[in-house]
């Protein structure tokens, strides 16, 4: 009774009668086929078993490798273009300095939370490096989508805010000085109010002319400048907050001279550093435009297909 070739559906029986205990002598009986060729038979097909368990382990595991590649992308592409915005107030940070902070950011950290790319807390230097192989492989992956020099376009508006907004600054402190020690507002000022207050004063119409310009506003900055009676004296804000940036002063008059001043000095400002405001104007609307527009091309709902259909030197193999 000898029996070279197995069936499918005689494997199939002998798998059955195997996972049911029965020996090798008992299935020759049951199935008629020598019991060499059914161990035999059935070896091979475990051999093979083992094999395909392993091909698809490999591939889940590559599966769920490229989805946290994936991730890692578009929180990339999300932390990008949530870090170049406009200016705020303050801000004095050049665009080489918004994407030095950009690459700090560890938008990996996602991965923390899944067992299979589980991670300690990296550190700083390590974030650094692999935001920068993150920021070559999301070009690779969006090369024939992106217009990646609208990245650039943005820095060098932001550049130009922040040269302006600087000559802005200290010509706001050459025109308090000239104003305090001019005939307009007397002796009262100079010698009631103290460098740390007029330290102030030149930081609060610095701040309104730019909050102006930020605004579409600059003609009516001088408006963000109140002033407003309390139980204490007289409370005087430049930002048209009545609960921040403020002054207090016991004295109603040397309180409306110094609101007086701060109105007129946002007035000569503006005429002064015509030209740098416009330049300033000029450049917020670039970066608001660029913004947009790399907003609209880094969205997920366009990266997801791009990254599915490209491949870059990091992607786990499928």
């Amino acid at each position: 009774m000898r029996k070279k070739y197995v069936s499918e559906e005689e494997l199939e029986r002998i798998i059955r009668f195997v996972e049911l205990g029965a020996s090798w002598l008992k299935i020759q009986d049951e199935t008629k086929i020598p019991r060499r060729s059914a161990k035999r038979a059935y070896e091979e097909y475990m051999r093979s078993k083992s094999g395909d368990d392993l091909k698809a382990a490999r591939q889940q595991v590559a599966s769920e490798q490229f989805n946290a590649h994936m991730q890692d992308l578009i929180s990339l592409a999300q932390s990008l273009v949530s870090s170049i915005g406009e200016p705020t107030v303050g801000d004095t940070r050049t665009s080489e300095k918004v994407m030095d902070g950009i690459l700090e950011v560890d938008v990996r950290a996602h991965r923390i939370n899944n067992p299979l790319t589980a991670k300690t807390r990296p550190t700083r230097e390590l974030v650094i490096r692999q935001n920068k192989i993150l920021i070559q492989s999301l070009k690779v992956h969006t090369l024939e989508k992106v217009e990646w020099k609208t990245l650039d376009e943005w820095g060098k508006a932001r550049n130009i805010w922040i040269e302006n907004e600087t000559k802005l600054k200290k010509e706001a402190g050459e025109i308090i000085s000239n104003l305090i020690h001019g005939k307009q507002f007397g002796d009262i000022i100079e010698d009631n109010v103290d460098r740390k207050k007029i330290s102030e004063i030149i930081e609060g119409i610095f701040d309104a002319t730019t909050r102006g310009i930020l605004n579409g506003k600059v003609d009516e900055a001088e408006d963000l400048v109140q002033i407003i009676p309390d139980e204490r004296g007289m409370r005087l804000t430049f930002s048209g907050d009545t609960d921040s940036n403020l002054q207090r002063y016991e004295n109603q008059e040397l309180a409306e001279e110094v609101f007086k001043l701060a109105r007129q000095a946002i007035t000569n400002l503006r005429a002064v550093k015509d030209s740098d405001i416009i330049q300033m104007t000029n450049s917020l609307k670039i970066m608001r435009n660029k913004k947009s527009e790399l907003e609209n091309m880094l969205e997920e709902l366009r990266l997801i297909p791009l990254i599915l259909s490209t491949k870059c030197d990091i992607c786990p193999a499928l």
